[in-house]
């Protein structure tokens, strides 16, 4: 019987329900005095407690999945965890034996609004391993309702937000994938792999999503370990068809400095306007030829147009970036407000320019 049981939830059920009568029915012998009296009565009263504690306990366990056995709600389990997935184009599974460099720290489901309560996803915290940009990074990792790593693979959206920012297009993991159930739910989403992390990877500050000369490899991490990270986890498109990346409070210039980036890792982005010449952060990367590279605008008038589908979503309008965007580079813009209204539009838009490019 694991901490997740159905048994142990009815054996704790039981004991609780025995205990509340014999306390009831001894009560009157109970209320005498003496001191035996009173270390009965607080006896009785403490394992009645500890039952009913234990009743909601394995309840909610059995929901969220906390802990998966006595040895991990003890900490005894010190085995590192393995996330089983499929290989890019269905090749095979990692193994037991083999690091994946997605390690899931914590999972629950994600249930529908509304009176029904239908399990619609999860969600997990995952850790992100780099090898090639030396960045671990923690985030979320949406899974859409019925996915298998033995289904056919899916599409992956990347949203690069600050969770806890003031913005009002600050997307937190649990709002995505919220919005992203839900869109799905309706029909107007196909079901897609949704990864959440925030611009500020390898523990340091916002630095665009940049590679930092001496400093945090932000590029590499999101357009080479990324990827092949969740692909490797999970059962996911090969790039860049089947990958979009969404900026939010504080990750548009990062979705935008991806898509148009040489790795060419990205084919659907979406950002709120704005003219992105500066990364967010600092005035730019040291030396005058790098610091060019950083101004967005300075890549579409000097740098071959990449093959991405370009939105902006949010008040304003991004002329400069619009008048500069060439084929095979589309760039359209939506009015709509920034913020969570925004969102699920704006998820609906990326998943119709996924299937049109696959």
């Amino acid at each position: 019987m694991g901490p997740r049981g159905l048994p142990l939830m009815v054996l704790l059920m039981v004991v609780a329900a025995g205990l509340l009568a014999v306390t009831l029915w001894l009560w009157p012998v109970l209320a005498r005095r003496g001191a035996a009296a009173v270390a009965l009565r607080l006896g009785l009263l403490v394992a009645l407690q500890a039952s009913v504690l234990g009743v909601v306990f394995v309840s909610v366990n059995r929901t969220y999945e906390f802990y998966a056995s006595w040895s991990d709600l003890l900490g005894t389990d010190h085995s590192a965890a393995q996330v089983v997935a499929a290989r890019p184009g269905g090749t095979g599974a990692v193994t037991a034996g083999q690091a994946s460099p997605v390690t899931t720290l914590a999972s629950s489901p994600v249930m529908a609004p509304g009176a029904r309560r239908d399990l619609v996803g999860r969600l997990a915290e995952v850790r992100v391993a780099g090898p090639v940009s030396g960045i671990t990074a923690t985030g979320h990792v949406y899974l859409p309702p019925g996915y298998s790593p033995h289904s056919r693979p899916l599409p992956v959206i990347v949203v690069i937000s600050r969770q806890a920012g003031s913005g009002a297009a600050s997307y937190g993991a649990r709002q995505v994938a919220a919005v992203a159930a839900a869109q799905i739910r309706a029909g107007r989403l196909a079901p897609a792999i949704i990864a959440v992390l925030s611009p500020a990877v390898g523990g340091r500050a916002d630095q665009g999503c940049l590679d930092a000369p001496g400093g945090p490899q932000a590029a590499t991490f999101f357009s080479q370990d990324l990827p092949e990270a969740l692909t490797r986890a999970y059962h996911a498109l090969p790039g860049p068809a089947g990958w979009a990346v969404l900026g939010g409070a504080g990750g548009g210039y990062c979705a935008l400095q991806l898509a148009t980036a040489p790795s060419g890792q990205f084919a659907v982005a979406a950002a709120a306007p704005g003219t992105y010449a500066v990364p967010p952060g600092r005035r730019g990367t040291a030396g005058p030829g790098l610091r060019r590279q950083d101004d967005l605008l300075w890549r579409l008038r000097n740098w071959p147009p990449p093959p991405v589908r370009v939105l902006f979503a949010g008040p304003g309008r991004p002329q400069q970036f619009t008048s500069l965007a060439r084929p095979p580079m589309t760039v359209a813009s939506t009015g709509l407000a920034a913020g969570p209204q925004a969102l699920a539009p704006v998820l609906d838009w990326i998943g119709h320019a996924l299937a049109a490019g696959a």
